[in-house]
């Protein structure tokens, strides 16, 4: 039996200028698998007797992806801070057995490791991917052109596509159901899971996520607004579905009769909010009973389209000013619901100390698990009766 293992996950929120990514960095999938999985993976490799995660920048993201726990066999720990003195102290800024020095940007650094991921890979070894040519590697599902000229190292994820005539590689990255359009040239990309790329494009020194394009080279990024170019592939979640809209127009009537009987005498507060998919939008609220008849008159706004049922709590542009930038480019990402995972603990109010935590959470947590975890306790929250 090996030693115990202490994996340090490196605090370099603030150096993310530039992609803004809502998870902390050893979080970001490296040929298809998070940079911890490598290390995990190692520490199982060398037998460790026990495993845990040393994390100050958003420990919770960590614990919530290893919770998922269906890859590894020893239960592992996350502890904020940094190890004790003593025992194996590896440090998570790179992937394991790697010697060479990266960049010291965090963008480039990233990229760097996905070439390195392949370079580390033996031929004929035990893996989901395939290797069809010599440095080129794809992963089941994935449908290529018979055109399509793929130049090592290049590795195509699960389910992407690639398109007639395409000219990928070297260094070329497409992860997880990317679709490639016809007659695309990459060379040094990565193009991230969900995304889109139209056909006659070309994509150098760049990572594309959905319509954002950021090149890693110049430290820039550039929203495409026009989906021909790019294009997020992701299911929307800013906009209510339609079995949504019908439940809140069922609810809609008799949730504002019986908030408005409930608090006779005592009108609405009224609050502007600002992030909504149509804009900015009025909501008002009764100060007494339920969260739900607290809110009935929120439901027109769901019924609208302007709502989820369940989001994060909707901000006033004040509100949205007070956020660090990062955790606001996070947010911003989340739809605003009528209920609230930050309701269940209590947080009623999005200026409130501890709000931002479970709104964070929802919104980033890895596979949607922080929105699963507030539709399911979405009737509770709904009854939940605040004290004030």
């Amino acid at each position: 039996m090996g030693a115990d293992w202490a994996l340090v996950a490196p605090d370099w929120a603030s150096l993310d200028q530039t992609w803004k990514n809502p998870l902390p960095f050893v979080l970001w999938p490296v040929c298809g698998k998070p940079l911890l999985a490598y290390w995990l993976d190692e520490a199982v490799r060398n037998e460790a007797s026990a495993i845990t995660v040393f994390a100050s920048d958003r420990p919770h993201l960590i614990r919530a992806w290893l919770d998922r726990g269906e890859y590894w066999s020893k239960k592992i720990g996350v502890l904020s801070g940094d190890p004790p003195a003593g025992g194996a102290v590896h440090l998570m800024t790179d992937l394991p057995g790697a010697v060479e020095e990266l960049p010291s940007e965090l963008v480039a650094r990233w990229f760097a490791m996905h070439r390195r991921a392949l370079s580390l890979r033996e031929s004929g070894a035990l893996l989901i991917d395939r290797e069809i040519s010599p440095g080129v590697w794809v992963g089941p599902g994935a449908a290529i052109a018979p055109s399509a000229v793929l130049t090592p190292p290049c590795w195509i994820g699960p389910r992407a596509r690639v398109g007639a005539r395409c000219r990928l590689g070297p260094d070329v990255f497409v992860a997880r159901r990317a679709v490639i359009d016809d007659d695309v040239e990459a060379e040094e990309a990565v193009v991230c899971e969900d995304t889109y790329i139209g056909r006659h494009t070309r994509l150098e020194k760049s990572i594309a996520q959905g319509g954002l394009l950021l090149n890693w080279k110049l430290g820039v990024a550039v929203n495409i607004l026009d989906d021909f170019i790019l294009a997020d592939l992701g299911p929307s979640t800013l906009r209510p579905s339609f079995a949504e809209r019908l439940l809140a127009l069922l609810l809609w009537a008799p949730c504002v009769l019986a908030g408005a009987l409930l608090n006779l005498g005592r009108g609405p507060a009224r609050q502007t909010v600002a992030a909504t998919p149509s804009g900015p939008l009025t909501l008002h609220t009764w100060p007494s009973g339920p969260l739900l008849l607290r809110r009935a008159r929120w439901l027109g706004a769901v019924v609208r389209g302007r709502l989820r049922m369940v989001g994060i709590l909707p901000r006033s542009a004040d509100q949205w000013e007070a956020l660090p930038p990062e955790m606001r480019s996070l947010l911003e990402r989340s739809p605003a619901g009528l209920l609230s995972l930050s309701d269940l603990h209590s947080c009623h109010d999005p200026s409130g100390s501890d709000e931002w935590m479970h709104a964070a959470y929802q919104a980033g947590a890895p596979d949607g698990e922080g929105r699963r975890q507030a539709l399911r306790a979405a009737v509770g929250i709904a009854f939940k009766t605040p004290l004030s």
